[in-house]
């Protein structure tokens, strides 16, 4: 049961966090739209990252039938958070403005490490 729950708790809560951040840019709310137009991206970004995250989010759940999706999953959140990070220090934005995607990438982290520890190797848990 420990097992269990040292792997879920990582994973639900970066789901939920993509989940909530997926939804945030695919419905343009306005504070993602802010940031993006600060930053200077298109506001078509939004969706695509939107989307992109919104998968990456159901793939960290229900993932575990396909390992080679969920490493891919990975890889995108990481790459996502880095360049959130990069974009708010090349645009001279506040170093606040870059520490969600801080914890974030900190949490990807830490649930990749779960992921590879105590989670399952092709099955369900």
């Amino acid at each position: 049961m420990r097992t269990k729950l040292l792997y879920w708790i990582p994973t639900g809560l970066l789901a939920a966090m993509f989940l909530m951040s997926g939804t945030f840019n695919v419905t343009h709310q306005p504070h993602v739209m802010q940031v993006a137009a600060r930053l200077g991206y298109p506001s078509y970004l939004a969706t695509i990252l939107g989307v992109w995250k919104l998968l990456a989010a159901v793939t960290l759940v229900f993932g575990s039938r396909w390992p080679r999706l969920k490493e891919w999953a990975f890889a995108g959140l990481f790459f996502n958070l880095s360049g959130a990070i990069i974009s708010h220090v090349a645009s001279s934005d506040t170093v606040a403005s870059s520490v969600p995607a801080g914890v974030l990438l900190v949490l990807t982290g830490i649930t990749y490490a779960a992921q590879r520890r105590y989670g399952p190797a092709g099955s369900a848990l």
